[in-house]
């Protein structure tokens, strides 16, 4: 008898129904979305995208929704909003972090300082993450807040046996209230970094004008090119101070 796999539901909903998902550890670049959004004009929309109907929030297809955003020249309002299809699953914020890490480890360089932020709250045996990775994220946040049964041993030094081993110059040894605070203050950083990427990803506004020849003047003005939609903000600071 053949298994049956659970399947998600294809949906067409709103642009404005759906969050980009902030735990996302896939970087992409203004370059990278700009190239995703010439194949979209080239191919199509070829689907793939998964939402979390729990949360509001993306699992995998942040960066086509971010390309389609430019086709549409979508802005937040309802002027603006578009349609487009979504694999739909209903998932809890652990399962939907878990998914989440799955399908960026797979396809991209993670941001493991992101990862670390919520690395106790899943189980990182199950999410693609390699030795390497792993031992990154135990670094960043302290080996006991990790969920990582058997691997947990080779990769960071604790439960199974260990081989004594006699050191000319020990290393003192941090006492649990120490071991602590370092957890407390890799976290802080890594929540900082996180804060501070999600404002630039934000950092960004739409210039309206009643006609071209205005936006010609404009253009000519910064210093830019007839047919570009992205103007560095600071070229108009520059002028301004």
């Amino acid at each position: 008898m053949t298994t049956r796999l659970k399947q998600s539901e294809t949906r067409n909903i709103k642009r404005s129904e759906i969050n980009l998902n902030p735990f996302n550890p896939k970087r992409h670049t203004e370059e990278a979305v700009k190239l995703q959004k010439k194949n979209l004009q080239k191919v199509g929309f070829l689907g793939g995208i998964v939402w979390n109907e729990q949360t509001g929030n993306l699992i995998d297809g942040h960066r086509r929704v971010k390309a389609m955003d430019l086709l549409y020249k979508y802005d937040g309002t309802p002027d603006t909003d578009y349609t487009l299809k979504v694999e739909v699953v209903s998932l809890d914020e652990k399962a939907e972090k878990e998914q989440l890490t799955y399908m960026a480890v797979g396809n991209t360089k993670a941001d493991i300082d992101l990862i670390a932020r919520y690395a106790p709250d899943i189980d990182l045996s199950d999410v693609g993450l390699g030795a390497d990775d792993l031992a990154a994220i135990g670094s960043l946040i302290g080996t006991a807040d990790l969920d990582i049964p058997d691997i947990g041993a080779e990769l960071f030094g604790f439960g199974g046996e260990q081989e004594e081993q006699e050191d000319e110059y020990p290393e003192p040894q941090k006492s649990q209230e120490e071991k602590t605070q370092h957890v407390k203050e890799m976290k802080r950083q890594v929540e900082e970094k996180a804060e501070q990427q999600a404002m630039d990803e934000a950092a960004y506004c739409t210039l309206s004008f009643s006609n071209y020849d205005n936006y010609l003047a404009f253009v000519e003005l910064v210093g830019a090119r007839e047919g570009d939609r992205f103007i560095k903000g600071e070229r108009v600071l520059e002028m301004i101070d």
